[in-house]
Order: structure tokens, then sequence, then C-alpha cells
């Protein structure tokens, strides 16, 4: 035949089609594309969704208007010439939003501070701010809409107020009007007239309910600052009350009143759902818009433009997410390698069974003048269609993991076509590996020369030392901790030290290929000394097990590796959340700590969950400062939260020594450096009290550093001195709840406390430099889902590549005499050996690398307690209980087959 003449043949140009004759094959091969391709796509879409996840996370937590556009005309006096800057302003602002994608409709409104009137209880200072749609946003308590006033219920009962009356109000001092007398020097007068303004409803204190988004941006004029909220010792300036109207009917009462009044236009973002690219662009627009602005206000009469204020937070935030995104990349990057080889792996395995499985076809080919390197094209060429069919579903596959499981389903259109060029590329990869490894494994059916003793030599070294010999560089020059970086005005980060990820995965690959090259070594010189067995076809079964034992071998490694990286991902995600979960209870004291602004009991809604604290800080033992905590022992042990590891001991019995003490002393429990036995607690100038301590490691609801005191309510009224009723005559009282915080929330809303403010431990570290790290631990326990992936298609492309030996197998020990069941169990054992070695053996590796890593999996070493760690053994179990089932099927669907061979068919050796 002409030179290349064997290219004209069927087998070969009919490639690309041969395949769907093994639709076992091509399902092995397509799931193996995607084992390649789902990391390779994974890594951009899961970045950019930690971004965005990053960005809601912050824009979450702020008012709207603040992180979108705030226009601020400083307060001045509102008259009937003042009325056109006010609309012009307005305008051009709506002018110039309009050229700003992204960015919602406008609210105005008016607001006067610090305003003057009179009622009943005699004169004092409110605020006043007009705004439209207010009624959708308040409880009416009693009237209606209409031109006038809305007053908060608190302030109308005690100035006596109601629908119908009028409020007295006082104009701002420093306004001067004409004298129509003409007695004023100057022909102007100050105003001090007060004017008398009607009262139309009366709507349920702001500071009553959960703030509404509505009057975010106006929180200060109702809560006060933080100062004033908190009651700090010293800050004895009153939260003034808050009174409304409608924006027209505020700006007739400023005129009239003569009281300075200040313009506000705040636009928040139109979605939420902003990517970090999606929010730069917005930042730049509104920062361009106010620049333009900036110019144009300053023209507009009778406003002072120079005073406008404007201001978006956006720009950092937009910046927090896209550094997040950034420096991310230096843990998430690397996993995703790790997915890739692995997948590579499983394409390698793939082309040696394909190799095996087509081998008598290679060989004819062979003698037709084909080489080695063109099989290797005709193997690429023939799988192509299976492989571009599984990286399409590996691209998809990514995008649904990342939606579902990853911090966020928003990803930017950019990470999209990044996405999906790194699929293209790992398809590309794949091809050429398969027929690279494909063309290797055909060298021993072409006549190719043998390869040299010296090359032979190389290919018995132990190459995967190299790998263990990375991981031991990696240990010593990852670091020990966490290292935290400065961001300059974008904030902190925690970043992870490459030994934590980097090393477990180099050892377990390193020493699973090692193992795997230990096991085919000695399972070959087992063959070569020849074994000894009562049974024939035991003996039989034996010797084609070692046969196979490199195929049984590969199926065993290629389980084993991502075994380990799933349990070890699993692991080290949840542990790390759940030491943070930890931390952050043990540092709010429990699941929802309710801050009250009044005592109160706890209400039914609660019982049984929730116990009642009061706190007092700036308290004093010796000469250190604590913070006191005065409980009822046996609920407080119900409720807040305690790790049984900070003291060797449930709360319950550290809280025992709360019950005896010396005649006329206080028990207490307090928490190092405060040393245990007598001694004297002092607040303020009220008298001392004797107190009898029990000292401990730690305790909850420590803040700043302070030790915490915890007493018996009981005990300490039963003193009956002065300093025990004045303690709790001034702690803070509060709620400690155990149990769901949406939950609780919306049992506390139902119950009318009056609270000052909710702390809720899972909002600890949302927004800290500690969040991105669960992000990334969240995208390692997403990629371990590839584990049952990877073990069923190497299960399967074992099983191809054994089937014609089984067949035949399966004919000569019929023959021989021996039973369909017994050959059955015999097949199952052999199918299923190499996968079942391979998950014990991934376990072993995975909770040997917990055991070791696991100090390393504490995010904020300094915190108490240490590292909790948290074996997700259910999901793991259901996994390889999955896998294993899996195999169990097909074995039997397998032997199935075989029982329906024919034995002239087989003796002739037609598959």
């Amino acid at each position: 035949m002409a030179r290349r003449g064997w290219l004209l043949l069927a087998p070969w140009w009919r490639g690309p089609v041969l395949l769907a004759r093994q639709p076992g094959v091509a399902v092995a091969l397509g799931v193996a594309a995607v084992v390649v391709a789902l990391p390779a796509a994974a890594s951009s879409l899961f970045l950019s969704s930690t971004g965005s996840a990053t960005l809601l996370a912050r824009t979450a937590s702020v008012c709207p208007a603040t992180i979108g556009s705030q226009v601020i005309a400083p307060e001045q006096p509102v008259d009937a010439s003042s009325v056109p800057a006010l609309d012009a302003a307005v305008a051009e602002e709506a002018t110039a939003a309009a050229k700003v994608a992204d960015l919602g409709a406008p609210t105005v409104t008016l607001v006067s501070s610090e305003v003057t009137v009179a009622t009943a209880a005699g004169r004092t200072g409110v605020n006043i701010a007009g705004r439209d749609d207010l009624a959708g946003h308040v409880q009416l308590v009693a009237g209606g809409p209409g031109p006038g006033l809305w007053l908060p219920d608190r302030f109308a009962t005690a100035g006596g107020l109601q629908p119908g009356d009028t409020l007295m109000i006082f104009p701002s001092a420093g306004i001067w009007i004409p004298d129509p007398t003409g007695q004023s020097p100057n022909g102007l007068r100050e105003v001090d007239e007060p004017t008398a303004v009607p009262v139309v409803a009366i709507y349920r204190d702001l500071r009553d309910r959960s703030d509404d988004a509505f009057w975010c941006s106006l929180s200060q004029l109702y809560r006060g600052e933080p100062a004033q909220e908190s009651g700090t010792p010293g800050q004895d300036k009153p939260i003034l009350d808050l009174v409304l109207a409608d924006r027209a009917t505020m700006l007739s009462v400023a005129s009239r009143a003569h009281i300075l009044t200040g313009l506000r236009v705040e636009r928040a973002p139109a979605r939420t759902d902003l990517t970090a690219p999606e929010a730069t662009r917005l930042a730049s627009d509104v920062t361009a818009m106010h620049a333009g602005l900036r110019m144009r206000l300053a023209t507009v009469g009778n406003l002072d433009g120079t005073r406008v204020a404007y201001h978006t937070a956006m720009p950092g935030f937009a910046g927090r997410a896209s550094l997040i995104e950034k420096d991310l990349r230096g843990t998430v990057l690397p996993i995703s390698v790790a997915g890739l080889l692995v997948g590579l792996l499983v394409v390698m395995a793939a082309s040696v069974f394909w190799v095996r499985r087509r081998g008598r076809e290679l060989v004819v080919l062979a003698t037709f003048g084909a080489t080695a390197r063109w099989l290797g094209v005709k193997a690429a060429l023939e799988v192509w269609p299976a492989l571009a069919v599984g990286s399409v579903g590996g691209w998809g596959l990514a995008g649904f993991l990342v939606a579902r499981v990853g911090p966020s389903s928003v990803v930017s259109h950019d990470a999209r076509v990044q996405s999906l060029l790194a699929a293209s590329i790992a398809f590309l990869a794949a091809v050429t590996v398969l027929g690279v490894t494909a063309g290797v494994a055909c060298r021993s059916l072409t006549g190719a020369p043998p390869v040299s003793r010296s090359r032979r030599r190389l290919t018995v070294l132990p190459w995967e030392l190299a790998i263990l010999l990375a991981a031991a560089v990696y240990w010593f020059a990852g670091g020990g901790q966490y290292m935290v970086r400065l961001g300059d005005v974008l904030g902190t980060m925690v970043q992870i030290p490459a030994k934590l990820l980097v090393v477990p995965m180099l050892v377990m690959v390193g020493l699973g290929v090692l193992g795997a090259r230990l096991v085919v070594t000695a399972m070959r010189r087992r063959a070569r000394t020849g074994t000894a067995s009562r049974s024939a076809a035991r003996l039989l079964y034996a010797r084609r097990v070692r046969h196979a034992v490199v195929a049984a071998a590969a199926l065993a490694l290629i389980t084993a590796v991502p075994v380990a990286l799933a349990v070890y991902g699993g692991t080290a995600t949840k542990s790390v959340r759940a030491t943070l979960a930890a931390q952050a209870r043990l540092g709010t004291g429990s699941d929802v700590v309710v801050h009250l602004a009044e005592p109160a009991a706890v209400p039914p809604a609660l019982a049984g969950r929730a116990t009642p604290v009061l706190r007092l800080d700036f308290v004093h033992i010796a000469d250190k400062q604590v913070s006191l905590l005065v409980v009822d022992p046996a609920t407080f042990a119900r409720d807040a939260y305690w790790d049984d590891r900070l003291d060797d001991a449930t709360l319950a019995q550290v809280l025992h020594a709360l019950k005896s003490a010396p005649a006329g002393t206080l028990p207490a429990v307090a928490s190092a450096p405060i040393a245990g036995g007598a001694a004297t607690m002092a607040f303020g100038a009220d008298p001392p009290i004797a107190v009898s301590i029990t000292s401990v490691a730690t305790l909850p609801a420590q803040r700043g550093g302070y030790p915490v005191i915890i007493v018996d309510r009981g005990a300490l009224t039963g003193l009956g001195v002065a300093a025990g009723s004045s303690i709790i005559a001034q702690a803070s009282p509060q709620l400690w709840v155990r149990g769901d915080p949406a939950r609780t929330r919306a049992l506390i809303d139902g119950s009318n406390l009056k609270i000052s403010y909710l702390a809720v431990a899972d909002d600890r570290y949302v927004n800290t430099f500690y969040q991105p790290v669960t992000y990334t631990f969240a995208y390692l326990a997403a990629l371990s889902l590839l584990t049952g992936i990877v073990a069923m298609v190497g299960f399967l492309l074992y099983l191809e590549s054994r089937l014609p030996v089984l067949r035949r197998g399966f004919v000569m020990l019929r023959m021989m005499g021996l039973s369909t069941t017994t050959q059955g169990w015999l097949l199952l054992g052999e199918l299923t050996a190499p996968l079942v070695t391979g998950c014990a053996i991934g376990l072993g590796l995975a909770v040997t690398a917990v055991l070791v890593m696991r100090d390393q999996l504490n995010v904020d070493p300094g915190a108490l307690p240490g590292t909790v760690l948290s074996i997700p053994w259910p999901v793991m179990a259901g996994l390889l209980a999955v896998v294993g089932l899996f195999a169990a099927v097909v074995a039997l669907v397998t032997h199935w087959r075989l029982t329906r061979s024919r034995v002239g068919e087989v003796l002739r050796d037609v598959d």
C-alpha cells in the first residue's frame, strides 16, 4: 500500500463516529472532560462571585442612599424667593443623574434641625423633615394625611397634642426680614414671633420600630448620635424627636415659620445585584456627576453652592470588592489547578484504557504502517466529540455550582467570557493529553524500538518524591500563621498561607502516586514468585487481577486523590465556619443579644430560649476594670453560648460556684486575669461589695480585652446593700436569646419590647477581613463534589478496558464448572476492590492532613475558643455510599451481560 495509505482505511476516517459503538466509553470520556473543564471554568466565576458577595454584604449593612448619590445643601433661610433656587437645584441634579446608569429614582428631603417648639409641657427642641410618600413608611396612630405636621406618639403624649391641635414653631436665630414699621435703622428686624402650624396625624415613634430603609439616611435625626443612643457617661445632649411632613407642607412651614432648612437629594443604586466591575463603573460615573454638579450648582441663585456636600461610598465599596477578587486568586487558582490536574489524570487513565480496549484494531493499523504518534492522533480524533460535549457540560456545571454553593450567584459578563475561554483551553489540553498518552501507550503495539536502558532507569525513578519535596519547601516557606495585609483605604484582608492548601494537596497527591507505584511493584514481584491455591478458578482470578494490576492501581489512585481532597476540603470548610461561629457566639454571648431601652421580662414568645442579663461596664475589682454580668444562673447556663473545651466543664458546672460563699460576701465567677479568692467590687462612688471569686480562663461576651465577672442576681439583691440596688438600677438590661436570628427578630417585633439594638452573632464577622477566607474554603468544598464523578468515571473506564477479558474468563470458568453465583461474587470483588481501596486510602490521607493542619484552621488565632474541628461525616458517607452503590449496580449489570455471552463467539474472540 502507498505510503500513508493506511490513512484511507475506514477505521481512520470514520474515527469520530466509532466511539458511538461504545456508549460506556463515550460517557466516561465525556464525564472526564467535565472533571477537566469544571475547575478551569469555575475559577473566574467564583472570583467574580466573591467580589459580588463582598459588595452585597457591605452595601446591605449601610443605608442605600450612602452608596448611591447624596447631594446635601446646607440649612439656610427659606422664603418665596429661594423656592425657585431649590427647584433649580433638584432639576440640575436630575439632569446630571439621567446620564448615570444603575442609579435609582431621587428622594428629595427638606430638613430643619434643632427647631424650638412650644407645647403644654414647655419649650423643647425637635427636628423637622419634609419627605414625600411618608404615609407608607410610618405606623399611623391617629389622624391622617393632610396639610400639616405628623408628630411622634411619645412627643404628642408628653406635649398633650392630638390631631387638630396646633404646634407653635419659633423661628431660627439670626433671620432678619423687612420691618414694615420703618423703625429699624437698616429697615430690617429679627424675627422672634412663633408660627402656629396644624397637627394632622400622630405616628408611632420610629425609635420603637425596626429601622426602615426609607428613613435610614435620617436616622441620626430620631436616634441621635451613637454616643447618645448608648448612653455613654458624660453625654447629656438629648435625642430630639422627629416631626414629619410632606415636602410641599414642609416648604410652606419653613417659609412661614422662618426656620433654617437644608435640601437633600438622595439616590440609591437601582440594582442590588451589582458586580464588582459594574460597581466600579457606577462609582466612576457618580464621581463624575458630582464634579459636574459642583460647577453648575455654584451658579444657582439664592443657593450657596460652594457649601453643597456630595457623598458616595460606592468607590470604596467597589475597590474593596475588586481587592477581594484580586487577592483571592492566590488561593483559588491553586485549588483550580489541583482540580484540573486531577481531571487530566483521569483523561490519561482514559487514554490507557482506550488503548487496552482497542488493542487488536490498533495492531492491525500498525501493520499497515501507522506509527505510535499517528495512533495517538487517531485516539484524539476519535474521542474529541465526547470530550467537547463534556467540556460544554463542565462549563455549564461550573456556572450552576457557583450560583448554588458560591458566595453569590451574581457574576460579571467578563467572568463568564473568561470562564468560557478557560473551558476551551481545558478541552484542548484534554485532547492533547489523551493523544500524547495514547501515543506513548501504543509504542509496544507498533514495533517501536525498545527504550534504552538509561531511559528505563529514568522511568523507574520515584519522581513523585519531587512532589513531596515541593510540599516540604512550601511548608517551611509558607509561614506559620495567617498573614494580615493592610489595604490602605480599602481595609485589611487575611491571606491564607500556602501551607494550608497547597501543602496538603501536594502531600496527598505525592503519597497517592508513591503508594500506587509500590503496590504495582509488590504485585508484580508476587506474580513472578507464583502462588498456590486450592481452587483453580480462584487461581485464575488471582492471576487475572495481578495481570491488570496497573489498571487497578490507576483506578485506586484516581479515586484516592479526589476522595482525600474532598474530605480535607469539606473538613477545612466546615471547621473554619464552625470556629468562626463559635468565636462570634462566645464574643457576643449568644445567638442574639437584645439590648433593651428599658428593663423588661422575657416575653412569652421567647420563653425557654431567652435569659435576662444586666450588664454594667466600668466596674473595678482591685485595680482592674471588668464588665459585670448579673444573671439567672439556671437560664443563663441554658441560653448563653459555651464550649466545654474552654474550661473542661459545662457552663452549668462553671456557674455552680455561684451557689456558695462565706457569709456576707457575694459569690462570683470571673475570667482571667482576675485571680480567685476574696476581693472587693466597686462601681463609682457606691459602697464596695465583698466578693468571693472563682477564676476561669474565659467567659462569654468579653469586650475590649476586659475580663468578665458573673454574679447571681438573687444573691446580689439578697445582700440588701445600696450598692447592689444601684448596680441593678444602672446596668443595661439585655436578653440573650438562643436560636435562629431571623425567627428571633420576628418574635421580638411582635413582643412590643423597647429595644435599642440587636447584636447578632452571625453578623460579627460580616464585612470584616475574615469573611473572604470563608469564601476560599467554600470554593474548595464546591470542587470537592467532583469526588463522586471522578470515582465513577474511573470505574467505567476500568470496566470497559477489562470487559473482553472478563467475558472470556467468565465463559472459561463456567466451562470448568464454577457456578454463576460464585462468579458474580468474584466479579464484584474484582471490580470494586480498587474502588474500595482508593476510598480507604483517600480517607486516611485526608484525616491525617486534617490532624496535622488543625491549628492552621483557626482564622482568628487570638480569639477563643480554638479550632473547632468539624468533619462532615454525613456528607462524606453519603457521597461514598452513592459511589459504592453505583459500582455495585454496574457490577451486577455487567455480570448479567456476561451471563448472556455466547461460548462460540467468545472463543472466536468476537467482542
